[in-house]
C-alpha cells in the first residue's frame, strides 16, 4: 500500500510539473511569435488629395495661374513629400516637404505660366511621399493666344 500511495504522489508531483513547464512554455513560444493580442501595429501614412484635377477655364496668353491642392495625412504614421516631378517647363511647384502627422493638412501648389501656351491644355505634377506613395495632379485651361489666331487666321 505504501508503494502504491508513493508511486501515486510521484505520477501527480510529474503530471503537475509538466503541466506547469508546458504553460510556461508557451507563454516563451507567444512571446517571440507575438502575444495572443498584440498591439495593433501602426498604418502607414497615407496621403489623401481633397481634389486631384483643376481646371482653370479660359486664360490668355502671359497669365500666371495657381491652384492649392489640400491634401491630408489619413494613415497612422508621419510621412513627408519626397519629389514632386512636373510635365513641363511651364509649372512651378511650391511644397512643404516637414513630416505632416495623422491627420494633419497641408497642401502642393502648382503655378501655371500660360507664356507661349495656346489651345486646350492639360499639365500635371507626379508627388511621391516618403511611405513610396505617388499621386498624379493636374490642372487644366484653355489659352488664349492672338498670336497664334492671327497665325492660323491668316493661313486659310
Amino acid at each position: 500500500m505504501k508503494t502504491a500511495t508513493i508511486s501515486i504522489i510521484i505520477i501527480t508531483c510529474i503530471l503537475v510539473l509538466f503541466s506547469a513547464c508546458g504553460h510556461r512554455n508557451s507563454s516563451a513560444v507567444s512571446g517571440i511569435t507575438g502575444e495572443k493580442n498584440p498591439a495593433k501595429k501602426k498604418e502607414a501614412g497615407k496621403i489623401v488629395f481633397d481634389k486631384e484635377i483643376h481646371n482653370f477655364g479660359t486664360l490668355k496668353n502671359g497669365e500666371i495661374v495657381s491652384y492649392s491642392f489640400v491634401f491630408r495625412n489619413s494613415g497612422g504614421s508621419p510621412f513627408s513629400i519626397f519629389k514632386a516631378e512636373k510635365s513641363c517647363g511651364c509649372i512651378d511647384i511650391k511644397f512643404n516637404n516637414s513630416p505632416i502627422s495623422p491627420g494633419e493638412f497641408s497642401s502642393v501648389e502648382l503655378i501655371f505660366n500660360t507664356e507661349g501656351e495656346w489651345g486646350n491644355q492639360i499639365k500635371g505634377a507626379t508627388i511621391e511621399t516618403s511611405e513610396g506613395e505617388r499621386k498624379e495632379l493636374q490642372i487644366g485651361a484653355y489659352v488664349e493666344n492672338k498670336q497664334f489666331n492671327n497665325l492660323l487666321n491668316t493661313q486659310k
